[in-house]
């Protein structure tokens, strides 16, 4: 500014002309000149000086933080059945204001209505809509719960009458949390909810457990758009796609097991009036639980009592203590005991039988059979406490079994040196010790498998969305307890209980199982109820290789009469029926087909023995699998049509099948 001053100072001071005319353009000149110097001035101070702010200002004007986050990953079963999974929502509006100036809209309003997409009745929904046009409000929400199909469903109809995207329109969706079968699945798999801050996050159950592979990650990003349209600019560059979902959960769970157990101890829960009813189907060669099962009255209470609840076991618990006797070679299958009247006296206190005709001289395998009280306290004398304990300890009962699922409970333990006389005794029929049931079906595993002991999970793999496994649960043997010499004879002690002993009412014709039943008296601030008890049948098939062990209880089962809330009368049909059905879907065949006959003509299985089959045999009942072995090898094409068991066969039982060239069978 001082030297442009100074120029026009001495550039005047030589101009002596009085021409007005140049005076006129030289004064132009000037102060064109200075207008082009400060518009310099103020280009170089923005540019240089004030660029910052400037830069910031224009970022405020375009840039929008945008968080995005990936879906909630979902949970399947042993077959990829879909249990938890996360659906689109949409919210289907109209505007009245351009909704009354079309002729098709009241129209395509009355067919969404009829086939149930709104929940109005059509005649008031319009005056409704006719009146808010009137008032030219542009919103009015029809439903606010289309899923994905609806939706596709929706557009057609609107497309169909030419009004897509005009009056009836959708707004932006939202996630939502499904589940399939909550009634069967809660317990298992839990639900979402909110426990701190605006997300929702796993709340009960696999979706606690393993929240941090469901939940999907999320980031923030700065965008460049259009504010007004939330429309990113062109200029913006390009950002690498991140998949942020969560990830899957393969459940050990199947299914159609879920679907039976279930089944069998709703009607068993019905039956006996039961406070509560519970049950656990496992593998016992690896620890993978197969089904769950979970009944109460009192609705409130949302625990898992299989994971989170402590119950004095009852005689189930008499297998544990017979089998490491036999391991330590205490006892043989055949040794003697005499338990007299069926009373013995411990510390000034009577223990007796819980029937009066067992007494006298019992064998071991009789003590198991019979489910003798007295005949486990005189085994139980051949241990010394410290024996006793280090049993318990190995069997799992002093911790939790580190299965996958969330709050287990940890057993309190009772140092040796602060029992008292009655303790092992008690403890020996399984009455003074407090397990949770996935203990003890843990334990009970170990004594039939073979004797090794196995962590239980519910969790198979972890996949990512394009299927890939990041993680996968193993089998984890927790360490070897009884040999397999052991394992075989209490397999085939409590085969004898399911054929002649308490566990009568699970058994099926043809079927090797083996079990044990148990009534526990029901203890209440420190003291037994009488005649309440918790009723419980823990049993296995097929007993030469158990492929499926089964705990089922009964909490206060109600009956008319006392027998009727024993194990053996209110937990044992569960197993027998259990057996039934899956024996059927998995196709497991009878262990005495020979037996099966078709009214003293030949065996179902002639065929395989090279004779012929010349009396049609009732399928009825039986598996798709077991009809195709039946006929394998003869020239009688066997037509199937659905699935389950054979329901209807075209040629009636009993008929002679000469020149039969065709059966058609129906499954359901």
């Amino acid at each position: 500014m001082l030297i442009y001053n100074l120029y026009v100072f001495f550039k005047w001071k030589k101009i002596k002309m009085k021409n007005n005319f140049i005076l006129r353009s030289f004064i132009a000149s000037d102060i064109i000149l200075f207008c082009f110097f400060i518009l310099i001035f103020r280009m170089i101070q923005i540019q240089l000086f004030d660029s910052n702010n400037y830069k910031e200002a224009i970022n405020k004007q375009i840039n929008v933080e945008r968080r995005e986050g990936g879906e909630r990953g979902n949970i399947y079963d042993s077959k990829g059945k879909g249990l938890a999974y996360s659906i689109n929502m949409y919210e289907l509006s109209v505007d009245p204001k351009r909704f009354i100036k079309s002729l098709e809209a009241p129209e395509a309003l009355k067919e969404l209505v009829n086939k149930k997409y709104i929940r109005d009745n059509y005649r008031p929904l319009l005056n409704t809509i006719n009146k808010l046009g009137k008032e030219e409000r542009v919103y009015k929400r029809l439903n606010r719960n289309i899923d994905d199909v609806e939706k596709k469903e929706i557009e057609e109809i609107l497309e169909k009458y030419n009004i897509k995207g005009k009056n009836i329109i959708f707004l932006s969706g939202r996630k939502e949390r499904r589940y399939y079968k909550p009634d069967q699945y809660f317990f298992l798999v839990g639900n979402i909810g909110f426990k701190k801050g605006t997300e929702k996050e796993g709340i009960f159950g696999i979706e606690l457990f393993y929240e941090n592979y469901l939940k999907g990650d999320k980031i923030s990003r700065i965008i460049p758009s259009i504010r007004s349209l939330g429309i990113g600019l062109p200029t913006s560059s390009a950002r690498t796609k991140v998949n942020l979902d969560g990830m899957n959960i393969h459940l050990t769970v199947d299914n159609d097991l879920q679907y039976i157990l279930n089944d069998e101890m709703e009607k068993q829960f019905k039956k006996t009036n039961s406070e509560e009813a519970y049950a656990v189907l496992m593998d016992p060669n690896n620890g993978k639980i197969l089904a769950t099962s979970f009944f109460r009255k009192n609705k409130k209470n949302v625990a898992n009592p299989i994971f989170q609840s402590q119950v004095e076991p009852g005689s189930i618990f008499k297998p544990l203590v017979i089998a490491a006797a036999l391991q330590e070679k205490k006892i043989r299958r055949n040794t003697n005991f005499d338990i007299g009247n069926g009373t013995i006296t411990k510390y000034k206190h009577t223990i007796r039988e819980s029937s009066r005709s067992v007494k006298g001289i019992l064998t071991t395998e009789e003590i198991l059979k019979k489910s003798s009280n007295v005949g486990m306290v005189l085994i139980g004398d051949k241990f010394t406490n410290e024996e006793f304990d280090s049993y318990l300890e190995r069997f799992g009962l002093y911790d939790k079994t580190g299965v996958d699922y969330p709050y287990e409970k940890k057993p309190r333990r009772e140092s040796v040196k602060r029992w008292n006389g009655l303790k092992k005794s008690t403890m020996s029929f399984g009455q003074g010790i407090a397990v949770t049931p996935i203990q003890m079906i843990t334990a009970f595993s170990a004594v039939i498998n073979g004797g090794v002991m196995y962590q239980p999970y519910i969790v198979d793999k972890i996949t990512d969305r394009d299927g890939l496994v990041v993680r996968r649960n193993l089998p984890i043997p927790k360490g070897k307890i009884i040999t397999e010499a052991v394992s075989k004879e209490m397999r085939a002690m409590m085969e004898l209980a399911v054929l002649e002993g308490t566990v009568k009412k699970a058994h099926v014709d043809d079927y090797r199982i083996g079990g044990k039943t148990g009534t526990a008296q029901y203890s209440e601030h420190g003291r037994y109820v009488k005649h309440e008890y918790l009723s419980s049948v823990m049993g296995f098939f097929p007993v030469e290789k158990p492929q499926y062990i089964l705990l089922a209880m009964f909490f206060k089962p109600q009956g008319d009469v006392l027998y009727d809330k024993y194990g053996g009368t209110a937990a044992a049909p569960v197993l027998g029926e259990v057996v039934k059905r899956v024996t059927k879907i998995k196709n497991i065949y009878s262990q005495k087909i020979e037996n099966i006959r078709v009214q003293g003509k030949r065996s179902l299985r002639s065929i395989e023995n090279n004779e012929e089959l010349v009396i049609m045999p009732d399928l009825k009942g039986l598996s798709a699998r077991e009809v195709i072995e039946i006929f394998k090898g003869s020239d009688i094409e066997v037509e199937l049509t659905g699935t389950g068991v054979v329901q209807s066969q075209s040629v009636e039982p009993q008929k002679e099948l000469v020149d039969i060239k065709k059966i058609k069978i129906k499954l359901n």
